[in-house]
């Protein structure tokens, strides 16, 4: 039977190299995370300011866009859908709650909650949403390579 020290010494070894494991994953889960959400944050940027040209150069060309059960590509989406994403997103702003950012070699991806409030054309608009974007590391540096969005309404208070 383990003594009440031993038990104690045991449980600090295990904690210590949890923290170890976690440290050395936080450190090398995403070297390059302050140019991958840079990334992130300059479309959303672009987005908000109605900017699409620079929107599309953030996209790769064989990007991918996946909303409401729908999957456009980068020009399918430049032509079809990007004019209503940024109306969208001049009348309900988004704000970020969360950002995670992983990577491995040269994929990496963010994943982000959002509050969404706002009012677009004659509907009120509370919603919770969250996006996933993959990224890919190119000779002209980190470039979305497919960009995930799902929403629900959010809960009454």
């Amino acid at each position: 039977m383990p003594t009440p020290l031993r038990q104690l010494t045991q449980s600090a070894i295990l904690c210590l190299a949890l923290l170890a494991a976690v440290n050395s994953f936080a450190e090398t889960a995403a070297p390059d995370a302050a140019a991958i959400k840079r990334i992130a944050e300059e479309f959303h940027q672009a987005l908000a300011a109605g900017k699409s040209d620079r929107m599309i150069e953030l996209l790769d060309s064989e990007a991918l866009i996946v909303e409401g059960g729908h999957v456009q590509t980068r020009d399918e989406y430049q032509t079809e859908h990007l004019a209503a994403d940024i109306t969208y997103a001049a009348a309900v702003p988004g704000k970020q709650l969360s950002a995670l950012v992983r990577q491995e070699g040269d994929v990496a991806w963010v994943t982000s909650t959002f509050t969404v409030k706002g009012q677009y054309k004659t509907k009120e608009i509370n919603e919770l949403a969250a996006e996933t974007m993959v990224l890919t590391k190119t000779a002209d540096g980190w470039r979305i390579r497919a960009i995930h969005w799902s929403s629900q309404k959010a809960p009454k208070n």
